[in-house]
């Protein structure tokens, strides 16, 4: 009877250190947060009870603005990108073909490598005197080298293709997972009506996993939202501020080179409500869809 009374304590030594963790660098982080972007609190300490100067300074700052323009046509480039070429590759991976396993081999790897380390790769791939205008060249397909990262539309791109070829191995994976559990006898049914692969597929199959996909979409967005690594390592949000993200112009503000943890603390909740209201217009979009 002693050890039952007493057994709702075991749990805690399982999320106990989780809590604990999740505490100290996400909830505490979190209400900072939000108590400086009420205060012109430097990062180096200090600062007084401002109100909402730091949100009217945020409205009227057209820099800022420009990074969250900029931020957009990312996201509005590379989720469409990243949910249908995820979608197609788990197909493909599903299907039982000659030489699917070396696919998923070469498909997974991105996900082993650090996204630093990625970004450093494709830094070195596409510069002037990079490996791809090396090879471009060598074969006489362009007789000068493309400014992949120079040219101000070239290079947004270029960062998008980096964050594409990153992020389709994890949506790829939860699309396969998703893939598995499909109801094979819809399949053989639409076989036995003699539907081809490809109607079975587009008609049978991506019908049942419709709510992933609609996931994959959301965290894709936020995920966008959020990019900083490919605009930081690799462009430095140049040439100009071309490739200047709403992150990576939060991190010059409350970081390098400024110190203005305020102003930094309230662009990181526009960033929180931007996330938000995408979550949630896609969470309509996805209910009226199942309606």
């Amino acid at each position: 009877m002693r050890s039952r009374k007493y057994r709702w304590y075991v749990p805690l030594f399982f999320v106990g250190p989780a809590l604990v963790l999740q505490v100290t660098f996400l909830f505490v982080p979190l209400a900072n947060t939000f108590v400086l972007a009420f205060t012109n609190a430097s990062t180096i300490g200090g600062g007084t009870f401002t109100g909402l100067a730091n949100f009217s300074d945020l409205l009227a700052d057209g820099e800022f603005w420009n990074a969250v323009g900029r931020t957009f046509v990312y996201m509005v480039i590379a989720v469409p990108a990243l949910t249908i070429m995820s979608t197609c590759l788990a197909v493909l991976v599903n299907t039982r073909l000659r030489g699917s396993g070396v696919v998923r081999s070469l498909l997974f790897s991105p996900m082993v490598l650090p996204l630093a380390v990625i970004a450093v790769v494709f830094q070195y791939l596409l510069n002037s005197d990079g490996l791809v205008n090396e090879v471009l060249q060598g074969l006489h397909i362009v007789s000068a080298p493309v400014p992949f990262l120079n040219d101000p539309t070239l290079a947004l791109l270029s960062l998008t293709l980096v964050t594409v070829w990153k992020g389709c191995a994890l949506y790829t994976l939860i699309t396969v997972a998703a893939l598995q559990n499909v109801s094979p006898e819809l399949d053989e049914a639409g076989q036995l009506d003699g539907a081809g692969w490809l109607r079975r597929t587009a008609s049978v199959t991506l019908p049942q996993i419709r709510g992933t996909t609609i996931m994959i979409t959301i965290l894709a967005s936020i995920a966008t939202l959020r990019v900083f690594t490919e605009p930081f390592v690799i462009t430095g949000g140049g040439p100009g501020d071309s490739t200047e993200t709403i992150v990576v112009y939060l991190f010059q503000k409350g970081i390098a080179p400024g110190t203005d943890a305020g102003y930094a603390s309230a662009i990181s909740l526009m960033l929180f409500a931007f996330v938000l209201s995408v979550s949630g217009i896609s969470w309509l979009i996805s209910r009226k869809a199942r309606a």
